[in-house]
């Protein structure tokens, strides 16, 4: 509980003016150093009733302090200490101001426009007001947008960023990134210990796939070729060079290794044993039909692949649950030996998405 002075409850104005109603009749609005010009006898000021209204509704108790220069909220001995400076009621004041000079002329042109109508047309007569954005954009507001206002922001944001500067603009797009990652990341730590379906991982990294592996231009869910007996791969990624990607999705709780108590030595879990045989024969089918696949991804997305022998990689386990030494060595050396396949843990992925949202976070702050 902080400390604070009690000078100012000798410094007071009963409000007795009959606009503030019956229930706020009697309410003490405190002030510190000089009586401010604008406070009546009768505890009538700009926003007075307003204000009082409010903190009623929020505290309990509560004393309204009206100071030179200080704005902060403290609770002393279960009071609430609310001190507002003249300076935010002056910011008010002229807020409301700027805002019924709109409502007036608009009642005007409106007016005018009906009354002489060769002489005058309507236009809605609002005029920004620099800091008013300021004043209302946090997330607060996200869920409370109307159709209308996001059809607005998404007219209006192409043509500011077309207007900012080169670092204003990637500033932007990575405070966003840093936004948004995060949030997956978050996510994929959590769910990590959910036990979920192997569909479920499925689903939801095919749908955050180009956020999280920022590499890959386009994914494609299947391959609609027909060719014989041929089986494609379910999901494949193009990335920014024009090369092929092959992801094969298993869980989070999937065995990576087995021991081999015999030798000491540690070898492919059977999953993951069969993971490497479907990829091997995805990247086999899609290599021998090359031309066949080629034109398939320019046709579905008008995307010239330069070289169709794709590398495959396979997101399972966590490297986390390796409590030996002997099992990280074995798995590194399995994973160095398979020249085509990549092997990413799911520890590993979460651990390469905090890595970039570090270096994210230290380029937007740096500029």
């Amino acid at each position: 509980m902080a400390k604070s002075t009690t000078a100012y409850t000798n410094k007071f104005v009963t409000v007795t003016n009959r606009g503030y109603g019956n229930i706020l009749k009697g309410t003490k609005i405190y002030y510190e150093g000089k009586q401010p010009k604008g406070l009546k006898k009768d505890g009538s000021i700009s926003f007075g009733k307003n204000i009082l209204e409010l903190l009623r509704k929020t505290y309990p108790k509560f004393h309204w302090i009206i100071t030179p220069d200080k704005d902060e909220i403290e609770e002393y001995y279960g009071i609430v200490r609310v001190r507002t400076s003249l300076k935010t009621l002056q910011k008010m004041y002229q807020l409301s101001l700027d805002r019924t000079r709109d409502v007036k002329v608009d009642i005007i042109q409106k007016t005018f426009s009906t009354v002489y109508p060769k002489k005058f047309k309507y236009s809605k007569a609002e005029k920004y007001k620099p800091g008013s954005l300021a004043t209302i954009f946090s997330e607060d507001i996200l869920n409370d947008l109307s159709s209308d206002d996001k059809d607005k922001l998404n007219a209006f944001l192409p043509n500011y960023i077309a207007k900012e500067s080169l670092t204003t603009v990637n500033v932007l797009k990575a405070t966003t990134q840093i936004k948004t990652l995060k949030e997956i990341s978050t996510e994929i730590k959590s769910e990590i210990d959910n036990n979920r379906s192997e569909s479920w991982w499925q689903t939801y990294i095919h749908k955050n796939i180009l956020i999280i592996q920022q590499g890959y231009l386009q994914a494609i869910e299947k391959m609609n070729i027909s060719i014989g007996k041929t089986k494609f791969p379910d999901y494949s990624l193009v990335t920014f060079d024009g090369f092929l990607d092959i992801l094969e999705i298993k869980k989070p709780q999937t065995p990576l290794l087995k021991e081999d108590s015999s030798r000491g030595n540690y070898f492919w879990d059977i999953e993951i044993s069969k993971a490497i045989i479907q990829v091997e024969n995805y990247i086999e089918n899609v290599s021998k039909n090359a031309d066949a696949v080629r034109g398939f991804i320019k046709d579905e997305f008008n995307i010239e692949l330069k070289v169709v022998r794709p590398k495959g990689t396979i997101l399972a386990g966590e490297y986390k649950k390796f409590t030996k030494q002997k099992e990280k060595d074995d798995f590194r050396l399995l994973t160095l030996a398979n020249k085509n396949i990549n092997f990413v843990t799911y520890d590993e992925l979460a651990t390469r998405l905090d890595n970039y949202i570090e270096v994210l976070e230290k380029y937007s702050k740096s500029k």
